[in-house]
C-alpha cells in the first residue's frame, strides 16, 4: 500500500510540476506578446517602446523641435548601429550641438538624448566612408521589426540612414505602361 501512495505522490508532484511549467511558459509568452504590442520597433532584440517614442516627440515639441513620431522611430532604429560604428572608430563624440539641444530640454529622457545624439551625429557629417560601410553592413545584418503603425522597414541606397519606414509596393503590382 505504501508503494502505491508513494507512486501517487510522485505522480501528483509530476502533474503539479507540469502544470506550473506550462503556466510559466504561457505567462512568459504573454509578456513577450505584450512587449511586442508596446513596441514601436525592435532592433536586434532591443525594444523601442511606443511610450518612449511618444514622450520623446512630446519633449522635442516642447523645445520647439518639430519631429514626427515616424522620424523619432527612424532615428532610434539607426541609433544603436550608428553609435556602435562611431564608438569603434572614434570618429564622433557628442558635440556642442548635442549639448545645446539637451540643455534646452530639462528632464530629457534617455530615449530623447539618444534621438538627439543620433540626429547630431548624422548632421555632423563626421562619419568616414569606412564608418558608413560598416554601418551599412551592420544594418543589413540587423534583425529589425517595425510596428505596422509606422509602416515597414524598407532598405534604401540613400543616406543618411539607408532605410525608410513606409509601405513597400507588393511585388505583384506592376507600373502602368506609359501612354502614347
Amino acid at each position: 500500500m505504501k508503494a502505491l501512495s508513494g507512486e501517487t505522490g510522485a505522480a501528483k508532484r509530476l502533474a503539479v510540476g507540469t502544470v506550473a511549467g506550462v503556466a510559466a511558459v504561457s505567462l512568459l509568452g504573454a509578456c513577450s506578446t505584450v512587449t511586442k504590442q508596446q513596441a514601436a520597433a525592435v532592433v536586434n532584440g532591443h525594444v523601442i517602446r511606443l511610450s518612449d517614442v511618444a514622450e520623446t516627440a512630446k519633449q522635442l515639441r516642447a523645445a520647439n523641435l518639430d519631429f514626427s513620431e515616424e522620424i523619432v522611430v527612424t532615428a532610434l532604429i539607426a541609433a544603436p548601429l550608428l553609435h556602435e560604428t562611431v564608438a569603434a572608430s572614434g570618429s564622433w563624440k557628442p558635440d556642442a550641438t548635442y549639448a545645446n539641444v539637451v540643455n534646452a530640454m530639462p528632464g530629457a529622457t534617455d530615449t530623447t538624448k539618444t534621438f538627439v545624439s543620433t540626429v547630431a551625429l548624422l548632421q555632423s557629417a563626421q562619419m568616414t566612408s569606412a564608418d558608413v560601410a560598416q554601418y551599412r553592413t551592420d544594418l543589413k545584418q540587423a534583425r529589425i521589426s517595425v510596428n505596422p503603425r509606422f509602416g515597414s522597414f524598407v532598405p534604401s541606397d540613400q543616406g543618411p540612414v539607408y532605410f525608410s519606414l513606409g509601405q513597400q509596393a507588393p511585388d505583384w503590382i506592376a507600373a502602368a505602361p506609359a501612354s502614347k
